[in-house]
């Protein structure tokens, strides 16, 4: 079972790096929601409900965020975060998740390093629920995605902030 769920992972990594050469709004968006469909997938066959459930709630504020990215949203989605995390609570690592992706969805109302900052977090508590999990392939893409944001974040650019 591990087996497919890896690969089921790592065709998810895939259709994520692919919306990112996308244009248009609505393909980046399309792209995405495969992507965390197939992490659902991924994650069920983990049995990591947390993240599952998660991930299948991404997918609702991915659409929600593309028309009112602001404060007042992310006050808004942060009950459904914490009522997934109690309702599916299995130990200590089943709250990395909601707080991933909590950290992520903050991170996603900045711009420029800060938003580079804060996904060095969100990656870094997604992988220790992913080692908890034996997620393999998503250990190494978020492990290489902290290695490219370090070195965004030393690197002189455009987009101090």
């Amino acid at each position: 079972m591990n087996i497919l769920a890896g690969i089921i992972s790592s065709i998810a990594w895939i259709f994520l790096i692919y919306s990112y050469y996308k244009n248009n709004d609505n393909k980046i968006l399309i792209f995405q929601i495969v992507s965390s469909i197939l992490f659902v997938i991924n994650y069920a066959l983990l049995k990591a409900y947390t993240g599952m459930f998660i991930l299948l709630f991404e997918i609702v504020r991915n659409i929600i965020y593309l028309k009112h990215t602001t404060l007042k949203t992310y006050a808004c989605i942060t009950p459904f975060y914490i009522l997934i995390g109690i309702f599916t609570y299995d130990g200590i690592f089943s709250l990395f998740s909601p707080l991933a992706s909590l950290t992520d969805s903050y991170a996603l109302l900045h711009k420029g390093k800060k938003v580079v900052a804060l996904s060095i977090i969100t990656y870094t508590l997604w992988i220790i629920y992913d080692i908890y999990y034996l997620s393999i392939p998503n250990v190494i893409a978020q492990v290489l995605l902290i290695i490219s944001n370090i070195y965004i974040l030393i690197k002189p650019s455009k987009i101090d902030n």
